[in-house]
């Protein structure tokens, strides 16, 4: 590391996120900023996180890249149109002392907002909602918001060890540069093709040198972690508010199914309308509702909006057709209608309908 042997410590590169170290080097002092970390044919590019002396050596953890992500960022928000992808980690990149590339660009709606927390939560928030499948920092310190590119071994490698209840395989190899998580390889004593989810090098205090490929389709410590936040945060989800399209609509109730899938949400039937206290609508078959749950609890679904027009509408329970004010009318005047001139009295034969416009209406009701 920045030319010192290592004495002890290990390195993980996982299959998402950054790679970290902690490692003891045979040297004294402290260290900062950046620093280049060479086994063999790797090299990889990374920043010293914090450093002390103990014993007359020197203790680092590194992390991948500029050690930005670890970072906090301020609040922003996006809009006015078309907000993309590449410009929402793009920004949060340069805040960061980060560089990031965004290989499949998209559009992210007409909005977005980035909460205030650390910068790394920005690229999670994606790969949550999506945008992106996976994110990684590659050996030359760029941020990839991509997975690790799927690759072969070709080259001669040795298996030395191999531990199925733990998942991993140690493995002797002059090429550690191709053994990138996401990579895939084969060898007699493996009984089938295994694929790498995260590289772990290991120097122990007696001078030995292990190299580990953790095994199996997820992040290994990732998955782990995840699977805690999401038994935490599941409860949380009845304070949502979700979109759900329309189905089977009536003045009382809706049906519908979750426009997002991705939340994990699942159909409703019988939803009650409460959107509108004053009054009874059909919101229209098809459209986007809102549906909530009242007091967090799972059994009480409410759809508190609906979009477009309704179908039909009734205020206060009446049946009544409701005018407008220059509303065109028409009426029939009954035949031999009296009237009283400065003639005399005398009668109105009509043969048709006459035409008008609502000139005064209700205080109390008024439409657009």
């Amino acid at each position: 590391m920045n030319g010192q042997a290592i004495v002890s410590g290990q390195l993980l590169i996982p299959l998402v996120g950054m790679w970290t170290a902690d490692l003891v080097l045979a040297g004294s002092g402290t260290l900062s900023g950046a620093c280049t970390v060479t086994i063999g044919n790797l090299t990889l590019q990374g920043t010293v996180y914090r450093s002390d002396q103990y014993g007359g050596q020197t203790r680092a953890r590194l992390v991948a890249g500029g050690g930005g992500w670890r970072g906090l960022l301020t609040s922003q928000g996006y809009g006015g149109g078309s907000v993309k992808l590449s410009t929402v980690l793009s920004d949060a990149a340069s805040l960061a002392g980060e560089k990031v590339n965004v290989p499949n660009d998209t559009n992210v709606g007409t909005a977005w907002v980035r909460p205030a927390a650390e910068a790394s939560d920005i690229l999670w928030q994606c790969v949550a909602q999506g945008l992106i499948p996976a994110w990684y920092v590659d050996a030359t310190g760029t941020t990839q918001a991509a997975s690790w590119p799927a690759s072969t071994i070709s080259t001669a490698f040795t298996v030395i060890d191999q531990k199925p209840d733990e998942g991993l395989v140690v493995i002797a190899t002059e090429d550690y540069a191709s053994w990138m998580p996401g990579c895939s390889f084969s060898a007699p004593q493996l009984n089938t093709t295994q694929t790498s989810a995260g590289v772990h090098y290991v120097w122990d205090g007696e001078g030995k040198f292990r190299f580990e490929v953790l095994t199996g389709m997820i992040d290994r410590f990732l998955g782990s972690v995840q699977a805690i936040v999401a038994r935490q945060v599941n409860p949380t989800r009845w304070f949502g508010r979700y979109a759900y399209k329309i189905s089977n609509p009536s003045t009382t109730t809706i049906d519908g199914d979750p426009v997002n899938t991705k939340t994990g949400m699942p159909s409703l039937q019988g939803i009650p309308l409460t959107g509108w206290s004053v009054g009874t609508y059909t919101p229209p078959d098809g459209g986007t509702a809102h549906v909530m749950f009242v007091d967090g609890e799972p059994s009480q679904p409410t759809c508190v909006w609906t979009e477009a027009e309704p179908t039909m509408a009734s205020i206060l329970g009446g049946t009544n057709p409701v005018a407008r004010l220059a509303d065109q009318v028409q009426c029939f005047l009954p035949p031999g209608l009296p009237i009283v001139t400065s003639s005399g009295p005398g009668t109105i034969v009509a043969g048709g309908p006459i035409s008008g416009a609502i000139i005064q209406g209700s205080q109390t009701v008024s439409t657009r």
